[in-house]
């Protein structure tokens, strides 16, 4: 479900380049430490995000060292430390994946969704301990979710709402107390969510369709010629896809960033835009940008 909010080097300043670099490192390393050392298989773009726009809005400024990791042996790097908002993203994020890889297990019977549960065990525990108020949500939600999968829904709307319900709660941790400020966040969360619910099911409709996988926009098919339905929802959805970013932009004004402004900016303005349009391109690479490699979602760093 996630990696598309992607980071491209050609669209933000070297300088903001490596900011979001150090909160990556910083959230691995955060995953090992608070969960577990298996649950940094697990690291995304997408929760990276997370820790990066909560921790611009604490007051304190990020701490930082410059160490080597088992990943990366023989080249120091700098992270981010003691921040609250990476910390409550990694468990965030090992919660996410544990529950997805249960609903996989659940829905699919994978061995390898059942591989990855017993990985995350160690790691879920500890998350939960932690948040259980916002683990049961997510769970629900995933849960409603699944519902509407197993028979089938046609209804993108339903199915986007479940998981932007997900990124709504997400991006209100108990560290952000100013209730105007949770507010925006929630309007924030939510639509990032929808927004990625969205384009993951435009992404994969026709793999999805080969293999007659589910995916709501299939399930709204009633016949035809079927690259030309494809052709014409992706021209459709690409009005809807942008107004959903613009709604997100301006919740995103309205917050108080400390820090890190010209970064996020750079990812909600530009590089989630340009993440859309290759997508609604049929996937095409524009020559232009270079996305940031990692681990999960591209490669290693």
């Amino acid at each position: 479900m996630f990696g598309y909010v992607t980071v491209y080097e050609k669209l933000v300043s070297e300088a903001d380049f490596a900011v979001f670099k150090e909160y990556y490192c910083g959230l691995c390393k955060a995953m090992g430490r608070c969960c577990s050392q298996l649950t940094r298989l697990g690291l995304s773009y997408d929760i990276t995000f997370l820790a990066l726009v909560l921790s611009s809005l604490i007051d304190a400024d990020s701490e930082k060292e410059h160490k080597s990791c088992i990943a990366h042996p023989f080249r120091k790097r700098d992270y981010i430390v003691n921040d609250a908002a990476v910390d409550y993203a990694a468990d965030m994020g090992v919660l996410l994946d544990y529950y997805k890889l249960l609903d996989d297990w659940k829905d699919e019977r994978s061995i390898k969704a059942l591989a990855g549960l017993l990985l995350f065990r160690l790691g879920k525990n500890r998350a939960f301990a932690r948040n259980r108020e916002k683990s049961l949500l997510i769970n629900e939600y995933l849960k409603k979710l699944s519902v509407l999968e197993a028979a089938e829904s046609d209804s993108i709307d339903e199915c986007a709402d479940c998981f932007a319900k997900i990124l709504e709660a997400l991006f209100t941790p108990e560290f952000i107390t100013d209730e105007t400020q949770i507010k925006v966040l929630k309007w924030f969360g939510y639509n990032i969510g929808r927004w990625i619910y969205v384009i993951d099911a435009l992404n994969d409709m026709e793999k999805d369709y080969k293999s007659r996988q589910y995916n709501p926009f299939n399930a709204a098919f009633e016949g035809g010629d079927y690259k030309e339905y494809a052709k014409k929802l992706r021209s459709e959805k690409n009005f809807t896809l942008t107004y959903t970013l613009s709604n997100a932009a301006a919740a995103f004004d309205l917050l108080d960033i400390k820090r890190n402004k010209s970064l996020i900016e750079g990812i909600i303005y530009d590089c989630l835009k340009t993440k859309q349009l290759q997508i609604l391109n049929s996937g095409e690479q524009n020559k232009k940008t270079k996305a940031l490699p990692k681990g999960k979602d591209n490669e290693p760093i």
